[in-house]
């Protein structure tokens, strides 16, 4: 998977990568880097998109308080970031409004409903530039603003994602949500060419079909309950440029057709 990224805004909002950053944290006191030079190497970033319309207003504003708690964290070397941890807890009292939010392949109102977004797009981000992923789930379906295999979940106190610094020199992430566009970004103080993330579907699961009888029915009449949906299983591959290469299996379960039938 190859990504495009329109990084007009983002350059624009970050144009001065030395800056003070309001959310900066050093995760260990050996390491405090405090030049611009520790952090002048784009190691690697992704853009996903979101919509910012009256509808979707909660979202956005959740998308944007996210990456703003994200934005600035410093990992030394060997250091790891809990995404909970540095964006805590989402509640109407941290800032967090309500919005859709996915469970078991359905959308339900709950607060927070966005973040997952945020999440996602560190992900990828950080498999480009070549952090480790120490902790990592998927939703349980594909979801529209990423590949299927390289969305993350998270869920405060139950579902965390966490990533490792493997280098030996500090790195920085930065986050900016501005006008319906997400961007992260790794930087650090040595340049590499950003690792080939791709995401291919190997296997399709088929749904099942349930069937319900339901005595209101004329017998042979059939209404379909529920499409249900398959399942498809994908291996996710990053390979650097140096030919390492890290690679996982994401599997996405089916769900079946629920089928009312005539008795």
């Amino acid at each position: 998977m190859r990504t495009v990224l329109r990084l007009g805004v983002f350059l624009a909002v970050l144009s001065n990568v030395s800056a003070p950053v309001a959310h900066a944290i050093v995760l260990r006191d050996d390491v405090q880097p405090t030049t611009s030079d520790a952090f002048a190497e784009v190691m690697g970033e992704h853009e996903t998109a979101f919509l910012v319309d009256r509808a979707h207003a909660g979202r956005a504003h959740n998308v944007a308080l996210a990456a703003s708690l994200l934005d600035g964290v410093v990992l030394a070397p060997g250091a790891e970031l809990s995404f909970n941890d540095r964006v805590g807890p989402r509640t109407l009292e941290a800032g967090f409004r309500e919005a859709p939010e996915l469970h078991d392949g359905h959308l339900h109102e709950g607060v927070g409903g966005g973040v997952c977004q945020v999440a996602t797009t560190l992900h990828i981000a950080s498999l480009r530039a070549g952090l480790e992923i120490v902790e990592h789930r998927a939703h349980s379906i594909p979801l529209s603003y990423a590949p299927a295999g390289l969305d993350a979940t998270v869920s405060y106190g139950r579902i965390d994602f966490r990533v490792r610094n493997p280098f030996a020199h500090a790195v920085r992430v930065r986050a900016v949500a501005v006008e319906g566009e997400l961007v992260v970004r790794i930087e650090g103080a040595q340049a590499h060419a950003p690792a080939d993330v791709e995401a291919t579907v190997v296997r399709t699961i088929e749904r099942n079909e349930t069937r319900v009888v339901d005595a209101t029915l004329a017998s042979g009449a059939r209404v379909v309950e529920d499409r249900g949906r398959d399942g498809v299983v994908v291996r996710v591959r990053a390979t650097s440029a140096d030919g390492t290469r890290v690679e996982r299996t994401v599997r996405y379960g089916a769900s079946s057709r629920v089928v009312r039938v005539g008795a």
